[in-house]
């Protein structure tokens, strides 16, 4: 997922020049503080308001397929981020990611939330060790 929207993000900069700046949030507090937001606390709340919400309402109560469910997941979660400039074909990259884990898993009745979460917290943590190198 991180490789694949980094991957656009350069593949965007060659034919687009350089990707519009936005504001890094937390950036004058502490290391700490921001990997604790960023790794650990928001992947959880964006699993249950970006995944397991929508899947689950879509599935649940609308009655529709796996698929329409994902779907419908990956536009709630990019909606959450709130871009509307070429970052968005990169959120949606990491939602539809997302989506697919959830369903993947949800569908073997393994443990869609905790696999959502973790996979959503490894690659925010990667996306702050490459902003820190």
């Amino acid at each position: 997922m991180s490789f694949g929207q980094i991957a656009l993000i350069v593949v965007g900069s060659w034919f687009f020049g350089a990707p519009p700046a936005h504001e890094i949030p937390f950036a004058n507090r502490s290391i700490e503080l921001r990997l604790f937001v960023i790794a650990v606390a928001m992947p959880f709340v964006e699993t249950i308001v970006g995944q397991w919400l929508p899947i689950r309402l879509v599935r649940g109560v609308f009655r529709q397929p796996w698929w329409v469910a994902g779907l419908c997941s990956a536009i709630a979660f990019t909606c959450l981020h709130g871009y509307t400039d070429r970052t968005v074909v990169s959120i949606v990259l990491g939602a539809a990611v997302l989506a697919a884990v959830f369903v993947v898993e949800a569908r073997k009745l393994g443990r869609p939330i905790f696999s959502t979460y973790v996979t959503h917290a490894l690659a925010n943590g990667l996306v702050l060790a490459v902003r820190f190198l």
